[in-house]
Parts: structure tokens; sequence; C-alpha cells
């Protein structure tokens, strides 16, 4: 049953928060078209699609899932371009939208945030699990209470909600114990917060495992997952949400189904595009990309600084890396300048983690930060043997590395840091696995001393608590320093935003030259490209928390022009 209404007479407010009104364009939306990406994360397969286990990817791969707001694309390169929408899970507060709520209010006495859910948002009817209904407020709170319930919540994720409350059925309430100055992130727009109905929280583990089984008010429905090579969305033709083009209003998404390519192989996934076999690409190495302007000079690119830190994280909590030494010296052992012109031919940053260059509010440069912190991205391999030997390592050490195949850039670095550290006595012993494996040695009894990884920056409160906060899930190293646990759990509870942003700045600083429990690497260019047959598009990746699904539905595909392309 279509539950779809003509959208005839909308208020100037409500048009505003359903429309994204693009540059003019001189083509009438062709809706019936397919859009074939290899996504940012090409090489993966979905990581579980019961998304009460908290995975990571649930957003990327989970197209009919919504969160109650997101980013407002209109500040992107499509509008105002102050955002590029490319940040993993960055969206300052003022470029945020409604999604599935039209509106919220942030209130005191009690400290609460109120929520006013849109009215006519349908869930998807998925045989066996459930039949198409209206979204309400219980929905929501079911949503929230039922994955915090889970054994695998992410420690203190959403402690600092007292209660839910829905005083109707579009309304709901989050009452704080306390304030919270990363709120948005954590309810609204960030990971985890996918709102999913009670039918599909009751099925069984396996039931809540099985795609066939997934249930939301997107865009898409899942339609096929073919592992190792490829997930088919198809349309949700009941979908609440609208674009305006050129002065006309589009019920969306603008295309019948999107395609993610499951290509592991790097060649391959290039000769995909080439070829035309996929339409987008959205994160190609730098090596790669005179080869595409040469074999095909129709692509349109960009590029950017990439969304994660590379580092390894070392274990802090055992020896050798218990001593703030050694942990230097696996610094100054290596020479992060030669990695980024040589490997990676200066198509990079030098330092880019924990806080990204692109947060210019937050980020302190390389040549701002005190000379204990400078001389970590210096070669010196003299100091680091003298800070061995001060730490009990006179002859150097052994230590296992593990690195995920799923990386090229870490599969090319790591004889890099080989040789390096052979130079000052350290054995690096590299242990290669695929990402299943290597994700789920992350904190394991499996984990090595070293663990060499990429890790969104996120956002400045998240990337600080994640990876250096006790025993959080993202803490790789395992540090833990009570001081720092104290001063970020301040600065996140702080309701003067010039004072917590000053102790974010702070601890972040910290971070780097004093804790030392990365060897900090170079971040990587990523380039983004796609033919002239992708309408609508300007290489945005992500509305929330690598959250793309409201992008996809504003692309349409110019079939006459890809057929006249790939003929002539």
């Amino acid at each position: 049953m279509n539950l779809r209404t003509p959208r005839i007479a909308l208020s100037l407010a409500a048009t505003a928060a359903l429309a994204w009104a693009g540059p003019a364009a001189a083509e009438t939306p062709q809706t019936d078209g397919t859009v074939n990406v290899s996504t940012v994360y090409r090489t993966l397969d979905a990581t579980t699609w019961d998304l009460q286990r908290w995975t990571w990817k649930g957003n990327h791969d989970n197209l009919q899932m919504e969160s109650l707001l997101r980013g407002d694309l209109q500040y992107g390169p499509r509008g105002s371009n102050e955002n590029s929408f490319v940040e993993q899970a960055y969206i300052p507060y003022a470029q945020l939208e409604g999604s599935l709520a039209e509106s919220w209010e942030v209130k005191e006495d009690p400290m609460r945030v109120v929520f006013h859910l849109r009215e006519g948002v349908y869930w998807q009817e998925v045989p066996g699990v459930m039949e198409s209904r209206e979204l309400v407020a219980n929905d929501v709170i079911t949503s929230f209470k039922t994955r915090w319930d889970n054994p695998r919540a992410i420690p203190t994720f959403w402690d600092f909600v007292e209660r839910w409350e829905a005083p109707d059925e579009h309304t709901v309430v989050a009452h704080f114990s306390k304030f919270h100055g990363n709120w948005p992130y954590r309810l609204a727009w960030g990971y985890y917060d996918g709102i999913l109905p009670p039918e599909w929280q009751n099925l069984s583990e396996d039931e809540r495992a099985d795609w066939k089984n997934a249930a939301g008010t997107g865009p898409y429905r899942i339609a096929d997952i073919q592992t190792g090579r490829q997930q088919v969305y198809e349309k949700n033709d009941n979908y609440w949400d609208t674009t305006t083009i050129d002065g006309e209003e589009y019920l969306l998404p603008l295309n019948e189904k999107v395609v993610y390519h499951i290509i592991k192989d790097e060649s391959s996934s290039v000769a995909a595009l080439s070829s035309g076999r996929v339409d987008i690409m959205e994160a190609i190495r730098w090596q790669l990309v005179d080869q595409l302007k040469k074999t095909a000079p129709e692509l349109e690119f960009r590029k950017h600084v990439a969304t994660q830190g590379t580092y390894i994280a070392l274990k802090t909590d055992e020896k050798p890396f218990d001593d703030v030494r050694v942990r230097r010296a696996m610094n100054l052992a290596i020479d992060q300048r030669a990695i980024l012109s040589s490997l990676l031919n200066g198509e990079g940053e030098l330092l880019n983690y924990p806080f990204a260059q692109r947060w210019t509010e937050f980020y302190t440069p390389l040549e701002d930060l005190s000379p204990a912190a400078k001389e970590l991205f210096s070669h010196d391999p003299e100091k680091a043997k003298k800070l061995l030997a001060d730490a009990g390592y006179p002859k150097g050490f052994s230590f296992d590395v593990q690195v995920c195949s799923c990386s090229p850039y870490h599969m090319d670095v790591v004889a890099m840091l080989q040789a390096y550290y052979q130079q000052v006595g350290i054995n690096m012993n590299v242990k290669t696995l695929e990402y299943g494996a290597f994700r789920s040695n992350m904190r394991g009894d499996n984990q090595a001393g070293g663990y060499l990884m990429n890790n969104g920056s996120g956002n400045p409160i998240q990337v600080l608590r994640k990876s250096f906060m006790t025993g959080q899930t993202w803490n790789a190293a395992r540090y833990s320093n009570e001081d720092f646990d104290k001063k970020i759990t301040a600065a996140i509870h702080e309701p003067d935003t010039e004072k917590r942003n000053a102790s974010i700045r702070e601890l972040n600083d910290f971070i780097i030259e004093e804790a030392v429990p990365h060897v900090w690497l170079p971040t990587e260019m990523v380039y983004s490209a796609w033919w002239p047959w992708v309408k609508n598009y300007h290489g945005e990746t992500r509305i929330g928390a690598v959250k793309p699904n409201a992008i996809y539905a504003r692309i349409w595909i110019d079939q006459e022009l890809k057929d006249k392309i790939l003929n002539d």
C-alpha cells in the first residue's frame, strides 16, 4: 500500500526543512536510473546486520535507516560551501537540520531536549516482521532503550540521559542528568542512533542478523546482498522526503536503485570506474589519479585530506610500551616527513590526528605546538636509542604489529617502518590480517603490542573520549590516565561553549606532546571521482556519522549522456 500523499501546499518553514535547493539544473531528473558506487569502504562487506551489536558501519550499509537530525547540504558545495560534507562524524551545530525530527528545542530546568517528530513518516513494510505504519514517539524511545540495554553498548555513551518521555505521539523528550556538550552527535546524527522499530527489536538475534528483515523509514530498502560482490538497495516508494531542482519539487529518491560494489582489489576498482561500470568512486589513492585522468578524461575529481588518523596504537598497559620514553623513541625512530614525501608523494598531511586540520576552531598547527611535541615529528634515531637505553632497553626489543590487508597504505608503509626500527635495534614482526580478524583483535586477548590502524577523527569531543579515555572501545592503546579522564569528563559537561572548546584544545595538545600513546603517521590525501552523467552530486559523502543515504537519494543518472560518453 502506498501511503505517500502529494505535497501541494507547504509552509515556508516546512519547505526550507524538506528541500535542499541546489544550483539551477537545466535538465529534468530521470528518476529510473541506477547509481553504481565504489564507496569509501569498497573493500568491506557489512560487518553485521544486527544493529543491536553496536557496529560502527551500520549507518553506511543500512540505507533504510534514519536518525532524528542530519547535516544540511545547503552548507556544502551545492550551497554556501562552508562544509565539504566528507567528515566522518563532525557537523557543526549550526549546520544541522531535521530528519525524522522536524524541529528540536534545548531547554533547561530541568535540562532536556525536545524533538518534534514529522507527521506522515511511515515504516517500510517488511514481510514476516511488520506492516507499514506511521512512526510514533514510543518507537524512538524503544529504539534507544533497547540498544542501550545491549551488553555491547559503548560504556558511558548514553549515560547522561536520565529518562525518556513521550508527551504525545509526535514528541520525544530526552531528560538529561546533566548537560552534555556532544548530545547532538550522541543522540541525533551520530553512530548508533538510527531509529529502528520495536517489531525489529523484538526479533531473535539470528533474525536481526538477516538483512531480509531490515526495517526503517529511509529512502531505500535492502534488496539483495552478495557477500564479497555487491549490496543492492531499491527505492522506497513510500518515502517522506522531497528535494527542489530548478524550482520544481520532486519526491525522493531520484533513482530506482543504489548498488555498492565490494571490490577488494584496487586495480579492479579503478578499472570498474574507467569502464563506467561504477558511476562514482568515493576514495582513490593519489597514485591512481593520473592514470584515471588519461583513461577517462571526462571524470570529475575532488580531493581532501582523509577523514581519519593513521598511527600505530602502542599497548600502553604492557611492557615495553608502558614507559613513555619508549613511546617517544618509537616516534623519533621513524621519519614521518620521508614517509609523506616519498611513499605519499607529498599527497597528505603530517599532523591530522587527533584533531583534523579542517576543524580550524580547534586544530593546533604543528608549528604552534611545544618543542616536545615538534620533536616527535623529527627523525632522530640517536636520541631514540638513548631513550630506549634510559628505559632499560639498550639493545632494543622485538614486538608484533598487526596490520589490515584492507588498507593499501598500511601494507606499503610497514616495510618502511620495519627498516626505521631496525636502525635503533627494534625488531617489528608484521602480522597481516583480514579485516574481520583484525578488527576483532582490537582490545581483545589477541591484540599485539602494536596495532597499525586508521581511526576516524569523528569530532573533537568524540575523538578524545573514544581513543584515550580509560576503558573505551576504540582505545586501542589502552591508554589510561585518571587526570585526563577527569578533565575530558568536565569538558563534556561544561555548558559554556568557549570554556569547553578551550579545554578540549588543551587536552588534544596534551595527548600529542606528553601522553604519546601512538606512533603518529602522516594522513594521506584522498580523491573522489564521478562521471558527468551523475547529476545533482557534488562529491559529498556523509550527512551524519558515515551516513550517505540522503546524498544518494538526491542523485539521478542521465542515461542518454552515459550512453553517449561510453559509446563515443
